[in-house]
């Protein structure tokens, strides 16, 4: 499990990604080290390969508003359209993308 672009985050909800040991990148985070370095990062991490397949579940939201409105929770400040774009195609070059879902998104907003 990796949460990649986070901005917004509460107390409760860091103290548990860090109870967890969850991996994570802000925003912040992917402004300093570019998205390309932190995929790269995240890909070695999980250690993708045959029998070890991925789910990239994409939070419509981690869009910046400007980007993607369509959501309830918007919050400035978010991905570009290119650094969403780069998430899901390196995501996809590691041939072993299982499944996908895209969540939070509200088409009549």
């Amino acid at each position: 499990l990796v949460y990649i672009g986070l901005r917004d985050i509460d107390h409760g909800e860091l103290e548990i990604i860090h109870q967890l040991n969850i991996l994570h990148y802000t925003m912040e985070d992917i402004q300093k080290m570019g998205i390309q370095t932190v995929m790269s990062q995240v890909i070695n991490y999980l250690s993708p390969g045959p029998g070890r397949p991925l789910h990239l579940s994409f939070d419509i939201d981690s869009l910046d508003p400007n980007v993607a409105p369509s959501t309830g929770t918007t919050v400035p400040g978010g991905l570009s359209y290119d650094q969403g774009l780069h998430i899901c195609k390196t995501v996809a070059q590691t041939g072993v993308l299982g499944g996908m879902d895209l969540v939070e998104v509200n088409p009549s907003l």
